[in-house]
């Protein structure tokens, strides 16, 4: 089984391959977060597509298995060279000929809206002589002056030019390793949920019984190491949290077997 790539970008995970994205969720109830803007519609946030991010705990949970593995392309974090830096030069220089063109067409086209207005400009001057308006038009024109490099539009590309090879690295040297919250992810991923990131809801985790398509998250997890002091605070405002958002908060913890183990929490308040 050929070994899915997360692309390593500034301390993110990246899956960029569409059918890679499906596998996951379809085949192994890896959810992610899609953070790219769709090429039909680049103008909004609603809906968004590849590539997709992974949290650390989702990676672990991958590579641990050996569904995934870490792959950095080394060349992207250096400069264009040699012959690829050409290309570069080559494709903006017929770019900006391109725009060139347009922007004198477009130019051209105010200027003939506005023939009436500049004859008459031209019959002032001339103290009311006649005049050819066809040469006079002409003249606006050819004073038309070339556009400046400071108005072209650059595209931002969304890969390379050139054909790039990615290199495996190891999980340690991105910070990858076995943790209180992955132990909890894999835990709750084996019990059949569906798990993403609870930041927004005031937890680690968001618990889902199925896809996240289909269904609300029931659970919030929350990280407690073994050690940690419950606050009456802490456990009031977790407690609060959850019944503001009809969620249970799970406060999740190891005991001495390296078990993980569970405590519901709600808010009975009157």
């Amino acid at each position: 089984m050929k070994m899915i790539e997360l692309c390593c970008c500034n301390g993110s995970f990246l899956v960029w391959n569409f059918e890679d994205v499906h596998k996951l969720r379809s085949e192994h109830r890896i959810v992610g977060n899609l953070i790219g803007c769709l090429p039909s519609l680049p103008r909004q946030d609603q809906m968004l597509g590849i590539p997709m991010e992974l949290i650390t705990e989702e990676v672990y949970h991958l590579i641990s298995r050996g569904i995934a593995k870490l792959v950095e392309f080394r060349q992207l974090n250096l400069p264009a060279q040699g012959e690829n830096k050409q290309k570069i030069e080559d494709m903006h220089l017929a770019s900006f000929s391109d725009q060139e063109v347009i922007f004198k067409e477009e130019r051209t086209k105010q200027l003939l809206q506005m023939a009436d207005k500049i004859i008459e400009g031209k019959k002032r001057k001339m103290n009311g002589k006649v005049i050819d308006e066809k040469i006079a038009l002409q003249e606006e024109i050819d004073r038309i002056p070339k556009m400046s490099q400071d108005l072209m539009m650059v595209q931002i590309f969304t890969r390379p030019h050139w054909t790039c090879q990615g290199e495996s690295v190891a999980p340690l040297n991105y910070n990858v390793k076995s943790t209180l919250r992955s132990k909890v992810f894999t835990d709750l991923w084996e019990k059949g949920y569906y798990i993403t990131a609870g930041e927004k809801f005031g937890g680690d985790y968001l618990v889902y019984p199925g896809d996240p398509f289909k269904f609300h998250s029931h659970f919030i997890a929350v990280c407690v190491e073994k050690h940690e002091n419950l606050t009456p605070r802490f456990l009031i405002q977790k407690g609060r949290l959850g019944t503001s958002v009809k969620k249970t908060v799970l406060l999740c913890s190891l005991d001495s077997n390296d078990k993980v183990n569970y405590q519901s929490l709600n808010w009975n308040g009157k």
